[in-house]
């Protein structure tokens, strides 16, 4: 493990499993395939699952499309590979509710943000049929199971500072302080981000007070 890693994998507000586990989601959605694997190594390490690894990869669909899984299978194949478990086990999680209407779509954005956002307000208006199917895409892979909701909404944040997108850091970062997300915890993230990017991941948070 080089000298980077050993100072950013360590306790502190996140666990060195989450770090190690976050970076190989955001390597996945970034498509940076060479350093994903890499951390798929740091992740196995630190005890994280196959199922683990998959399950937070899978929640960056809803962000950056299927090519984060087209990237993440790899790292999932490869931690197949180095994992001790002989058998996979996957973790028991109750039924999701799925949406059958536009109106339980916009209730629940409602119930998330109060105010129905702009982006939904157009799927609505102009792209009904994929409201629907998102929402319940969306509502599925950010559940909690394997992975907590907190760790995907952290991976979401981390993912949008990385590209300075103001609108999904500020989403993300909402939704991870309502789940408990501190100070310290976004401060750990862009530090993460920081080796992905470089030092503009510092600036990239625009909104601090959240």
């Amino acid at each position: 493990m080089s000298i980077i890693y050993q100072a950013l994998l360590v306790e502190g507000a996140l666990t060195k499993k989450n770090k190690a586990l976050l970076m190989v989601g955001l390597f996945a959605a970034r498509r940076e395939e060479k350093e994903m694997m890499h951390c798929v190594e740091l992740a196995v390490e630190a005890g994280n699952s196959v199922v683990e690894i998959a399950e937070l990869i899978a929640s960056a669909i809803i962000s950056r499309g299927i090519p984060t899984w087209l990237s993440g299978i790899e790292a999932i194949a490869y931690a197949v590979s180095l994992s001790e478990e002989s058998k996979i086990h996957l973790v028991s999680i109750d039924e999701v509710a799925t949406f059958s209407s536009q109106q339980e779509c916009i209730n629940y954005y409602q119930t998330e943000f109060e105010v129905v956002p702009n982006w939904i307000q157009y799927l609505i208006e102009y792209a009904p049929d994929i409201l629907l199917k998102y929402s319940n895409l969306r509502t599925t892979s950010l559940r909690d199971g394997a992975v907590s909701r907190l760790l995907k909404e952290l991976l979401l944040y981390a993912i949008n500072v990385c590209d300075a997108y103001d609108k999904g850091i500020s989403i993300h970062k909402s939704n991870a302080s309502a789940l408990g997300a501190n100070a310290a915890m976004f401060d750990e993230i862009k530090a993460l981000c920081i080796y992905a990017v470089g030092l503009k991941a510092i600036w990239n948070d625009t909104d601090r007070k959240a």
